[in-house]
């Protein structure tokens, strides 16, 4: 029997890391209290690692000037000038660092496939709409559940267990390890570890799937590693 709870708090990891992807307002992390939200999450998703690189993004965020965490966001995944880390899955899964190649299709077409349609202009396999496709899977199979439609959730839990290990997972290790090389910001590095342990903890399975169906599903993440 699945835990709808734990699904909904799995899915609101992905949500708060994705928001962290975004342009950042320190005031709001801090009045939101998205580390100490985070971390609780996390520990309650059996991810102890990314749960302790979590916990110490609050000290980062008080102690960092907010001009500068706007410079340093910019500077690593906006632009104008060279990416320190860019946040796009081709960069790291296609030949020669191309964009918008066959990977990005991949995820466009999961995207449509869910019934979900693209509406802003940014690419699709940005780490922040990845993220927060999964947050939406993880809605709709708690939705399901509480409709009484188990095999809806299976196969709304079986889209996330692919993706995240097909097309998330095998680029997530490189882009944290760009952010930790290429900023000194707390804040960041701090967020790098976090997702870098998250992806790689919640892959494991036991927090996404029935006992039954672990070792299926697993050999998913086999296969695209």
């Amino acid at each position: 029997m699945r835990d709808t709870d734990l699904i909904l708090k799995r899915g609101d990891c992905y949500k708060l890391l994705a928001a962290c992807f975004y342009e950042p307002d320190q005031e709001m992390f801090l009045g939101e209290h998205l580390s100490e939200n985070l971390t609780d999450l996390l520990n309650a998703c059996q991810c102890p690692k990314a749960a302790a690189a979590a916990s110490v993004l609050q000290a980062a965020l008080t102690n960092s000037d907010p001009e500068e965490l706007l410079i340093e966001f910019a500077r690593l995944f906006v632009g104008p000038f060279e990416l320190g880390a860019p946040p796009y899955g081709s960069v790291y899964l296609e030949e020669n660092g191309r964009l918008m190649g066959d990977s990005t299709l991949a995820v466009q077409r999961k995207y449509r496939e869910a019934g979900l349609a693209q509406e802003i202009k940014e690419a699709p396999d940005h780490i922040a709409l990845e993220l927060e496709f999964l947050h939406y899977l993880c809605r709709m199979e708690a939705e399901a559940l509480a409709k009484n439609l188990p095999e809806q959730a299976e196969e709304w839990a079986a889209i996330e267990a692919e993706f995240l290990c097909r097309l998330l997972r095998p680029w997530v290790p490189t882009f944290c390890e760009k952010i930790r090389q290429g900023t000194a910001t707390g804040f960041y590095r701090g967020l790098a570890d976090c997702l870098d342990n998250f992806v790689a903890e919640i892959g494991l399975f036991p927090a996404i799937m029935p006992a039954q169906q672990e070792s299926a599903l697993a050999n998913v993440c086999r296969t695209a590693l």
